[in-house]
């Protein structure tokens, strides 16, 4: 699994065009934000979501606003808010990196049948489940599910 997982993560990261100059944070955030383009996404949103500190967002932030990544904009219910819109640069560039993982997802399920995928996905959600379990039992907290229904 660990290989597999280093495998696709290591395709993920090499599919930015070199020329993109985003990390993979900043690639995180992006798709982060867009997901959750119907609400408003603050920086508090992206510190809780990605599990880091308030100096570490600040900091990511600011690199991707110098880059023209994204604005920071005042909401009229509360002036010391400023939600985070990305840019069409990075609109284009979320649309461009999906349409690169489409591409590779397609790749991997080369002579996979419909069945053996599905037999997958349900044996991944026994893993992710008992290790959600473990980690409750530990005290720790569980992660949320990874994929959605049909979201795969």
């Amino acid at each position: 699994m660990r290989r597999l997982f280093n495998l696709i993560r290591r395709l993920a990261e090499t599919k930015t065009a070199p020329h993109e100059q985003l990390t993979p944070m900043q690639g995180r955030m992006i798709g982060f934000i867009q997901h959750h383009d119907a609400g408003e996404v603050y920086q508090r949103d992206l510190e809780r979501a990605f599990e880091i500190r308030r100096s570490t967002a600040s900091t990511i932030l600011q690199t991707m606003e110098k880059n023209g990544l994204i604005r920071r904009e005042s909401v009229p219910h509360d002036a010391r808010l400023k939600r985070v819109v990305l840019t069409p640069e990075a609109i284009s560039y979320s649309k461009r990196f999906h349409q690169d993982m489409a591409k590779v997802e397609a790749y991997i399920k080369r002579g996979v049948t419909q069945e053996e995928l599905a037999s997958f996905f349900t044996i991944m959600a026994k893993f992710e489940h008992n290790l959600n379990e473990y980690l409750a039992r530990s005290g720790e907290q569980p992660q949320p599910p990874c994929c959605g229904e049909g979201e795969q």
